[in-house]
């Protein structure tokens, strides 16, 4: 739970950028390979600043709000869904962000 809230409170100029969703792929493979942990966790830069884990899943993605009441059920979407979700849109709009890994 800290991890949520450090991510959402993190300055925005010591996250790392996602510009594209290659970069959205690598990011999250990167984490689970360093921390043997499934997904990463990503920030919308804006004013009330959602945050989102992400795993990648055959097919797709499995993306779950983790700002809000953590039961909140996963969304899996594939790509094509991907672009039209609000990860899809803050990556077009540059505004999509995830902690380095030390």
């Amino acid at each position: 739970m800290a991890q949520r809230t450090t991510i959402r409170q993190t300055e925005l100029r010591k996250l790392v950028p996602v510009r594209t969703l290659n970069d959205l792929d690598w990011l999250v493979k990167e984490s689970e390979l360093m921390t043997g942990e499934p997904g990463r966790e990503f920030v919308v830069a804006g004013a009330d600043r959602p945050a989102f884990h992400v795993r990648l899943e055959h097919g797709g993605y499995q993306i779950r709000r983790t700002d809000h009441d953590t039961g909140a059920m996963p969304h899996r979407a594939t790509v094509p869904d991907l672009l039209n979700h609000t990860l899809g849109n803050a990556i077009a709009c540059g505004l999509l962000y995830t902690t380095a890994l030390q």
